[in-house]
């Protein structure tokens, strides 16, 4: 049976994940920094085959323990799912040169360093899934997002890298770029843009939808449908891709 580690995973994506691979015959364990939230998902799923690990993925000593954890207790890990979120929005003009690398040790600097614990025990089983979630705003900038384009481009990158490294050993490498994705962060967003523009949600939420050719948001777990294919046997060929999860919406730029 396949193990999978999945970040994030109390909420939103990350959740729809957990359970994307649960049903798919997993083992699965779950992080995230509430237990509570953790524990909430794996009563979901029911089963033995469900852990849970909570914790702060930007710690080094943490990222450290998780590994060890799951290599000590299964012996494997075959599929790792990075998902965690980006540095707040802000424009150019607003930051700072200090401001650069806290935004790369909330994101970049995490996947990375696991993916450098744990590529070895796939090479070493020839099994691997590495799914980055990363999001559209690496491959195409957008106003106000300055440090996340520049997080998300660089993960993006160094996945491109990691996918030729890994790929003779049948351990894989993609990202997954959500688009606009209706989830908790989608939410506070538009309760953002309702408050500070003075206008009602629902109209920021029309806004929105007329940037999407498919004229709604995505659902969690039409990301994560992606994520278990990517995490599966029949994804074998598959490796150092980028695709979007947006409904059309950065491909009819």
């Amino acid at each position: 049976m396949r193990v999978a580690v999945v970040l994030g995973a109390s909420h939103g994506i990350g959740r729809a994940t957990a359970l994307q691979l649960r049903s798919r015959g997993h083992v699965t364990v779950l992080s995230a920094r509430t237990r509570s939230a953790l524990e909430e998902i794996a009563e979901l799923t029911g089963g033995p085959d469900v852990h849970v690990f909570p914790g702060d993925v930007t710690s080094r000593e943490f990222r450290a323990e998780l590994v060890t954890h799951v290599e000590k207790r299964f012996g494997r890990i075959d599929v790792l799912v990075n998902n965690a979120p980006g540095p707040a929005p802000g424009a150019f003009d607003s930051i700072e040169a200090g401001d650069i690398a806290p935004a790369m040790e909330r994101k970049l600097v995490p996947y990375v360093d696991l993916i450098k614990s744990v590529a070895p025990l796939m090479v070493r089983n020839e099994f691997g899934r590495i799914i980055n979630i990363v999001g559209n705003i690496g491959k195409e900038p957008a106003p106000g997002m300055f440090l996340s384009g520049l997080v998300n481009a660089a993960v993006a990158n160094a996945s491109k890298y990691l996918a030729h490294q890994y790929a003779a050993h049948n351990v894989t490498v993609n990202c997954v770029h959500p688009g606009t994705i209706r989830t908790q962060r989608y939410d506070r967003a538009v309760e953002h843009l309702s408050s500070t523009g003075g206008v009602s949600r629902s109209a920021v939420e029309d806004r929105l939808k007329e940037a999407i050719p498919m004229a709604r948001p995505g659902k969690a777990e039409e990301v994560a449908a992606l994520i278990g294919f990517l995490a599966s046997e029949e994804a074998s060929y598959l490796t150092g891709q980028q695709i979007s999860v947006d409904g059309g919406q950065l491909a009819c730029v």
